[in-house]
């Protein structure tokens, strides 16, 4: 392992919601030299936001690639083509950071991206006569580094699908150097498009973390179908609406929500296709577009309720959650979710913590890049099912 110093990381990500690219430049660098490691035997961190952008997709550009990955078919030549593409464009949010950074006379040093993901098939099936698993995130990093003259690492997760795991969460392995030390249990719970939860224990391993089933990817998906609206908006339209229990029943019966951690999903599973299905069979049943939502809305929060209670709980009690995402903006959501938990819960968010919720992702792919350029393992095999710890991630020499 190299000698740890401090070095000007740029994290890149684009979430499941597709919503645009969250670029954030920060400083990171080891702690005072007396601090060793945390007890997951990562090495204590300090990092410090410089500045951040967030970077839509252009609206036509977004809905092709909706329609692309909702369709669960592409040519050869649009995943070729989409690559190069989403390539260009990350390069181009990192663009905006490194001048905005070279004006106060900064230089970056590295960029970690995680692209965008476009399949997500972690658990081995049959293909052409082999048996494999596979994650394909495009946007590709030789792209960025050569248009941007800067180190980049990319593709984290195939790393650790290639060693058995789930290739996620990757969240993980932030949640651990970043609530790690408090000495308290705690549940990292991101209600991104997929909802997905890290189990922290006292001694600050991340002994857990799974995607718990869909967060804003139905609720999005069902708010553009009802209201041609992008989202529901501090969950005002699901706060109107009556949950129908019936119907919230029949979703709770999903396979995937009964399977054992480690377990990994997304729009492949979870997409426009599942909330399309939902809306046109509950409209045919007369349900109201309000109770649409408001049920959907209750099954993201019932689902993550049950997952601890199913997986969770006999292994470590939470009384605390840390939300992130964009669901912890969404009031009924949250407020069903407390509702739901079993017990009595504190809900926290990750500004308590000095840790923006914004741009959380784009810490974790600069933390990524940042320890695979010094060697650092940096997947957590009890979150992920992977055989052993590695470094994530491609390194691509500017």
């Amino acid at each position: 392992m190299r000698p740890l110093t401090t070095l000007n990381v740029i994290g890149l990500n684009s979430g499941t919601s597709m919503d645009g690219i969250d670029a954030a430049l920060f400083a990171i660098g080891p702690a005072r030299t007396d601090a060793g490691c945390q007890a997951n035997g990562v090495p204590k961190l300090t990092f410090e936001l410089i500045s951040s952008e967030l970077v839509p997709f252009d609206p036509a550009f977004k809905r092709q690639m909706e329609r692309l990955v909702a369709s669960g078919e592409a040519s050869l030549k649009q995943v070729c083509l989409l690559n190069s593409s989403l390539g260009e464009i990350f390069a181009q949010a990192c663009q905006r950071l490194i001048r905005s950074a070279q004006k106060k006379g900064i230089e970056v040093d590295l960029i970690g991206s995680h692209g965008q993901t476009i399949w997500h098939a972690p658990t081995p099936g049959p293909f052409f006569g082999t048996t494999t698993a596979g994650t394909l995130q495009l946007g590709d990093p030789a792209y960025i580094a050569a248009l941007t003259g800067v180190t980049t690492v990319g593709d984290f997760r195939t790393t650790d699908l290639a060693l058995g795991g789930q290739g996620a969460p990757l969240v993980s392995f932030a949640d651990q150097v970043l609530f790690g030390s408090f000495g308290k249990a705690v549940g990292v719970l991101n209600l991104g498009g997929i909802a997905n939860i890290t189990v922290i224990d006292e001694h600050g391993e991340a002994i857990m973390a799974f995607d718990t089933g869909p967060a804003n990817v139905l609720l999005d998906e069902a708010t553009r179908l009802l209201f041609d609206k992008e989202y529901d908006a501090a969950g005002a339209i699901a706060g109107r609406g009556k949950v129908q229990d019936k119907l919230l029943k029949q979703l709770l019966g999903h396979p995937y929500l009964s399977l054992k951690p480690p377990k990994t999903t997304g729009r492949e599973l979870f997409g426009r296709t599942f909330a399309a299905q939902c809306v046109n069979d509950w409209q045919a049943q007369d349900v109201s577009s309000e109770d649409i939502v408001a049920t959907l809305t209750a099954f993201t929060a019932a689902s993550v309720a049950n997952a601890y209670s199913d997986f969770i709980r006999d292994k470590q009690k939470l009384t605390r959650l840390v939300l992130g995402g964009g669901g912890e903006a969404n009031k009924t959501l949250v407020a069903m979710l407390a509702e739901r938990w079993p017990a009595k819960v504190e809900i926290l968010s990750h500004e308590d913590f000095g840790v923006s919720a914004k741009f959380k992702e784009a810490l974790l792919f600069a933390l990524l890049a940042y320890t695979t350029y010094f060697e650092i393992p940096n997947n957590v095999p009890a979150c992920t099912g992977a055989k052993r710890k590695a470094c994530l991630g491609k390194v691509v020499k500017a």
